[in-house]
């Protein structure tokens, strides 16, 4: 069947998904070092065309990309050159994560559909959370970058003597009652407080607000922040990839 793979090459683990036309048929997540897997997706789907960004090594980076090119017809690499349908307002595109140029585009498509006169707001819970905000005319105007919650726990455990390391499962108490839950509360209350605080905050000059949530995190986040206001939204990055490459393709940049 013809389709599109998308290929999110992130700092831990890389993103694929499989479209045809707008509509994505399936997805996948694995960690970089076994290429065999993206292999095998390849030769299940038999995308003729391909389209990545990337966050990860340049080594990294390339033994995917080698990979895809020996079995698409064709591999797009997302730059901040790439032709977008959306415009780039940050100061320095040059340096700005390709794979928030792509969640900006999948959030700003889909708030298209749902409501034109709205600003978009996405939140990317990863290695890193990354906060950014789109126009409703679709303007990338710019963002915040944070700590994500593995690097929180890592930092704790890795920059203290005693503290131990700890993941986000567990009993998360208002106030703590042993190192376990004082440094689970710390790191996922603080997190969540953080995030409501961006929200509030942007409101206050974007009263039109739609928000996002994506991201290795983003389902745990949106389920402890109970707004159903905001949109979780699994696959954001492919998405936007897809649309990047629909958008290339109908304007013949390709």
């Amino acid at each position: 069947m013809k389709g599109n793979l998308t290929i999110d090459n992130g700092n831990t683990s890389v993103k694929v998904a499989f479209f045809i036309g707008s509509q994505v048929v399936a997805t996948n997540r694995f960690m970089r070092r076994d290429n065999r897997l993206l292999d095998r997706f390849i030769s299940t789907y038999k995308p003729e065309t391909a389209i990545i960004c990337s966050t990860a090594s340049t080594a990294a980076s390339q033994r995917v990309e080698q990979l895809v090119e020996q079995r698409c017809r064709k591999l797009v690499r997302l730059t901040h050159e790439t032709p977008l349908p959306i415009r780039l307002g940050y100061r320095t595109p040059q340096t700005l994560g390709r794979d928030r140029i792509a969640t900006a585009v999948g959030a700003w498509c889909i708030s298209q559909r749902l409501d034109k006169a709205c600003d978009v707001l996405i939140i990317d819970a990863g290695t890193a959370i990354t906060y950014d905000l789109v126009t409703a005319d679709g303007c990338f105007v710019g963002g915040n970058i944070a700590p994500g919650l593995s690097l929180r726990f890592k930092s704790l455990h890795e920059h203290t003597g005693q503290l131990p390391l700890i993941d986000a499962e567990g009993d998360t108490p208002v106030v703590g009652y042993d190192t376990a839950t004082a440094i689970r509360s710390g790191v996922l209350l603080g997190t969540l407080g953080e995030i409501k605080s961006h929200i509030a905050d942007l409101k206050l000059s974007h009263p039109n607000l739609m928000v996002f949530i994506t991201g290795g995190d983003g389902r745990m986040l949106h389920n402890r922040l109970a707004d159903e206001s905001i949109i979780h939204y699994e696959h954001l990055a492919a998405e936007g990839l897809n649309r990047i490459y629909l958008y290339n393709q109908a304007n013949e940049n390709l």
